[in-house]
């Protein structure tokens, strides 16, 4: 007996979105990816050489899917993001962004001069390539090392405290640089 899209869904869409659901930040991202699961459970459901096995076949779809969709969103970040204009800071986000510039204004001249540009002025990497006469791998290479010494700073300068999202909620001086 071969299962259609439609008996996978009414079996266990339910349990998918309970499952993704507690692992993203919101019901309208866990509906939209409870979407593109079946989207792909669609598109494969051929593939399921054993019936007995389409729970594992599924949550397998599931996690990859998850996968797919922290990686898009770059949830793994190497500096502090700081709040678009308007946006609310916290105490702890204001004190850093005031010493964060000057730590970039210190790194070496072709470092300093990657960050500004991609960071601060909103060039892509193939952008500051082009205008640097660097190649992209290059370029590429550059804004790595200098967000590189960039965190080794910061974390050199201050101990943070996150939330489980990644925000930061405060930091601790472990020398003068911060204030």
């Amino acid at each position: 007996m071969t299962l259609t899209t439609e008996e996978v869904w009414k079996e266990f869409s339910d349990r998918l979105r309970s499952f993704i659901r507690a692992r993203v930040a919101s019901d309208a991202d866990a509906d939209d990816l409870l979407s593109d699961v079946f989207v792909k459970v669609h598109t494969r459901i051929d593939t399921l050489r054993d019936d007995q096995r389409v729970a594992p076949w599924l949550y397998q779809i599931t996690r990859n899917t998850l996968i797919d969709s922290y990686r898009r969103r770059h949830v793994y970040t190497e500096l502090v993001d700081l709040p678009e204009p308007g946006e609310p800071e916290s105490d702890a986000e204001k004190a850093i962004a005031s010493d964060l510039r000057g730590m970039v204004d210190d790194l070496p001249d072709m470092y300093r001069e990657a960050l500004v540009l991609t960071e601060f002025e909103g060039l892509s990497q193939v952008q500051m390539a082009d205008r640097l006469g660097l190649s992209v791998s290059g370029a590429k290479s550059r804004v790595q090392r200098a967000r590189g010494m960039l965190r080794d700073e910061l974390l050199a300068c201050c101990h943070f405290e996150f939330d489980r999202r990644g925000n930061l909620i405060d930091f601790t001086p472990r020398r003068a640089c911060c204030t």
